[in-house]
């Protein structure tokens, strides 16, 4: 174990704990920092532990075992993982303490509770950035869900000591389709999937009007996606 530990730390690079692992870069990372700060107990100016906040940060708090593969095909066996959605962060556990994989790109794919992670590139207001992705459905188009949760600070309700408790809402899903080696596309509506699976666009257009679904419905997602790679 201590091998592995060893090597996984050579190929993410370093890895530091929880409560030093943020820095302040530039703008974007600043709900990071205010996420490090919470975990030291001193978020300011309202001091907020932890155990203050509503709901969780997680898509499961619970360590489960499972393994990273590197996009050079190294496998790292039987780690504790979970995916820290608000801070779009890989965790790993080793004792009592809690690291996260420091570089999005060392992880081609991570195995853990049933469901598969991968990191991809993908565009935010006009930024490509990497981000975490959970695989759905794979294959020549591969279907990708991202996960977002964010943090409500607490708010004065009334005049002078009531107030609506800090919290961390309930994670909200966006839907990706990705081809090999490029970046994921993200898609609202039927008219953007057309675009994105244009080479089959009749088929795909013919599926669409024989099977009602929303777009926010994960499983029609997945028949669709997986309908696709048959043609």
């Amino acid at each position: 174990m201590k091998r592995l530990f060893a090597l996984l730390v050579l190929f993410v690079g370093f890895t530091c704990s929880l409560k030093a692992q943020y820095e302040l870069k530039n703008k974007p990372f600043m709900d990071n920092v205010r996420f490090a700060k919470i975990m030291n107990e001193t978020y300011l100016p309202n001091n907020l532990k932890l155990a203050d906040i509503q709901g969780s940060p997680y898509l499961s708090e619970k360590f489960e075992i499972g393994q990273i593969r590197t996009p050079e095909d190294s496998v790292f066996a039987n780690l504790g993982l979970r995916y820290n959605a608000y801070s779009d962060e890989l965790e790993f556990q080793k004792g009592a303490d809690i690291y996260n994989v420091a570089f999005k790109t060392i992880v081609k794919k991570a195995e853990f509770g049933g469901s598969t992670f991968t990191c991809k590139s993908f565009e935010v207001d006009g930024t490509t950035r990497e981000g975490f992705f959970k695989i759905l459905a794979e294959g020549k188009a591969t279907l990708l869900v991202r996960y977002k949760i964010r943090f409500l600070d607490r708010k004065e309700v009334g005049a002078f000591t009531d107030y609506q408790p800090a919290r961390f809402e309930e994670p909200s899903a966006q839907y990706f389709i990705a081809f090999n080696g490029h970046e994921a596309k993200l898609f609202y509506t039927r008219k953007g999937v057309l675009v994105l699976l244009n080479d089959q666009k009749a088929a795909i257009t013919n599926y669409l009007s024989k099977n009602k679904f929303s777009l926010t419905d994960e499983q029609g997602l997945v028949k669709l996606i997986s309908y696709y790679n048959t043609l």
